[in-house]
């Protein structure tokens, strides 16, 4: 037997010995009782490098022909339900207004996978806490190039609609920044929104998410992070304020939100995004990762609509930094949004803030809706944004 199937027989022991003990961590998430906590698995788009991406639709119930679809992408170490784990979440508005909208987990995340052998295998490993086989292998470049192309292939077979509107948060706004710069097809991105989505960094080095980000690599050199972290849906001991606050503000934040984090929307980074990262946060510019193209220096050539969100507590893409990225980007048509107290808002957004808040639904959201209405090929009169009423638990 030769050593890549020695390795896949190991595995399969380690996975029936785990499954044994009874650890369950996927089936949990295919199990929630409210769909929208589930992995995207309603539909999948293949990719040209053999990966399936689950897709979640949001239909509206009255569509509006005038508007092109939406495509809701998470950022690095979450997955597709980052978006509806609150109540009057963005999906909601959105199709309420007569988008038709496309959650997806991108690659590493949810249900999508690897075809074959190995994505059979894995799907397998998702309820341990082992790693799963090639966990480092794939970066953002791969999910710019690669993943994208995809779900724009998808929903074109979908819907007919050759051009989509792009709301992407953090990792999910940056590889949209790599798509538009490198694509010859980056005119199918019709309006781009990034919510606090950077490439240029104003201060460098980022000591304390640089030491996090190889603390966090050298972790999933023997675990999952995301999976060994679920229990934390139960209980949480406070010392993990500090790594907490990378991702939310506590007081913006409900507390059955950040449950539904841990429970249904954390995943692994993936060591080979990770590793990716490091120039960006060591030296200020977020790179390719062969390190030969560098994202901010090409920032001219984007020339898509853009909306930049941005909230004046978010300590990973910070105020300074969003700025420098808005300034370079070519685009005739950009607009940045600020989102905390000095411009009336009810608080600070910290990083998920601007989409876990409490005051997301009627502050960011209705802020999104209306700048993309603005700019839908079909759309002849604009209307104020009423929020969606929260779905009753």
């Amino acid at each position: 037997m030769n050593r890549d199937g020695q390795r896949i027989r190991l595995a399969l022991v380690i996975v029936a010995l785990a499954l044994s003990a009874g650890s369950g961590c996927a089936t949990m998430r295919f199990r929630a009782a409210d769909p929208y906590h589930r992995p995207c698995a309603e539909a999948f788009a293949y990719t040209d490098d053999g990966w399936k991406l689950g897709i979640r639709r949001v239909r509206p119930v009255c569509p509006d022909p005038g508007k092109l679809p939406v495509v809701l992408c998470h950022g690095l170490g979450l997955n597709g339900t980052f978006w509806t784990i609150t109540d009057g979440h963005l999906p909601e508005q959105l199709a309420a207004r007569g988008y038709d909208v496309f959650i997806c987990d991108m690659r590493g995340s949810g249900a999508s996978q690897k075809v074959g052998p190995v994505g059979k295998l894995n799907s397998l490993l998702r309820q341990t806490p082992f790693l799963e086989v090639g966990d480092g292998h794939w970066t953002v470049d791969d999910q710019a190039l690669h993943d994208v192309p995809a779900i724009l292939g998808f929903i074109k077979k979908e819907t007919g609609r050759d051009r989509v509107n792009w709301v992407g948060h953090s990792l999910g706004g940056m590889l949209m920044f790599s798509y538009l710069e490198r694509s010859r097809e980056s005119w199918r991105i019709a309006n781009f929104v990034a919510m606090g989505s950077t490439v240029a960094q104003s201060e460098f080095p980022q000591t304390q998410m640089l030491n996090a980000n190889r603390g966090l690599r050298m972790l999933l050199r023997v675990m999952s992070t995301g999976r060994i972290a679920r229990p934390l849906m139960w209980y949480r001991p406070s010392g993990l304020a500090k790594i907490d606050g990378f991702y939310y503000t506590a007081e913006n934040v409900d507390s059955r939100t950040i449950d539904r984090f841990y429970g249904y929307t954390l995943e692994n980074p993936g060591r080979g995004a990770l590793r990716q990262m490091d120039p960006y946060l060591e030296f200020g510019h977020f790179l390719s990762s062969d390190g030969k193209y560098n994202y901010v220096q090409n920032l001219h050539r984007i020339g898509a609509p853009l909306l930049m969100i941005a909230g004046e507590a978010d300590v990973m893409s910070n105020i300074a930094s969003t700025q420098l990225t808005f300034d370079a980007t070519g685009s005739p048509d950009k607009t940045l949004l600020r989102f905390g107290r000095r411009n009336g808002h009810a608080d600070d957004y910290g990083h998920c803030d601007l989409v876990w808040s409490r005051y997301a639904a009627v502050e960011v959201f209705p802020a999104i809706i209306e700048w993309l209405d603005r700019r839908q090929p079909g759309v002849t009169t604009i209307w104020p944004v009423r929020p969606v009423p929260s779905r009753k638990e």
